[in-house]
């Protein structure tokens, strides 16, 4: 090789070397920003499976005369309701105490208190969420969360429209900022509670373990490196009680100053794989 061609070469493999430095960090930001989005996803929609299961074994909001009652699976969380009575709004309050442990096995603390216009599965109805010192797991949650009853689907599946602002998930030194507006489809599970017999015909809850739901919408925010980013479904995401993981679903994903990726939760199977595709090229991550 001529030194002229030896130093050409060796040009090309730096370029070569930078353009592969460039694209795994900006495969990084893609997938930095795609898990802590999918950790924000799971913990609202785990705060509105706490709702339905505080208030799905109760009749109608203002037909109720008892105002306090115990979380449906768990023994440790508290319930109550103000105003009883005919009336709205009235205010829900679920407490958790310094800690207490539901049915699915996650460490809870601190309190979720939701505002209703109306009765819950009333279309039309507004409910406020806000947190008081809230935990879940290893992460302190906070920030509003805004649901409105839509009413049902041209397929006869309840609607809720969800408006989240002021997101801040936070956990040792690290912190998800995020904002988000999204609908929530109930797909499967809305016509059963705690009540429900399971397969072998005995009350085991079973309502409470097999709502299915269908998210869509646009987010955006700042992931645990402080870094800008937004997205937007392309397919809805499907997310089923009793898994911790989006189950299918796509989106794109933009981290701001670098190009778009895909991301693939999969055909339904309840794991933490989801992949993401830049540029053509395929990344498997966990959530």
């Amino acid at each position: 090789m001529t030194t002229k061609n030896y130093f050409t070469f060796a040009i090309l493999l730096s370029f070569g070397a930078l353009l592969s430095t460039g694209c795994k960090k900006q495969v990084h930001y893609n997938i930095q920003a795609a898990s802590n989005n999918s950790l924000a996803i799971l913990t609202y929609s785990d705060v509105f499976e706490q709702i339905n299961a505080a208030v799905s074994s109760e009749m109608q909001l203002d037909e109720l005369t008892n105002g306090s009652w115990n979380m449906n699976g768990s023994l440790c969380a508290d319930v109550t309701l103000t105003p009883t009575g005919a009336g709205f709004p009235k205010t829900l309050t679920i407490d958790y105490g310094t800690g207490c442990v539901g049915p699915d096995g996650v460490l809870r603390s601190g309190m979720i208190v939701a505002q209703f216009s109306g009765n819950y599965r009333t279309e039309g109805t507004a409910i406020e969420v806000w947190f008081d010192a809230y935990t879940t797991g290893q992460y302190a949650v906070s920030g509003t969360d805004s649901l409105n009853n839509q009413g049902d689907d041209g397929s006869g599946n309840p609607v809720f429209s969800e408006t989240l602002r002021n997101v801040v998930i936070s956990w040792g030194t690290q912190e998800i900022l995020w904002q988000a507006d999204l609908t929530r489809t109930w797909i499967g599970g809305y016509n059963t509670n705690y009540t429900t017999p399971d397969t072998t015909s005995t009350m085991m809850m079973a309502g409470l373990h097999d709502d299915v739901f269908e998210l869509t919408g646009t987010a955006s925010g700042n992931d645990s490196n402080t870094h800008p980013y937004s997205l937007e479904t392309t397919s809805p995401l499907m997310l089923q009680t009793g898994c911790d993981y989006i189950q299918s679903g796509t989106l794109t994903i933009s981290p701001a100053n670098y190009n778009v990726g895909t991301v693939d939760y999969g055909t339904g199977t309840c794991d933490k794989q989801a992949t993401l595709e830049v540029d053509g090229e395929v990344f498997n991550f966990t959530m």
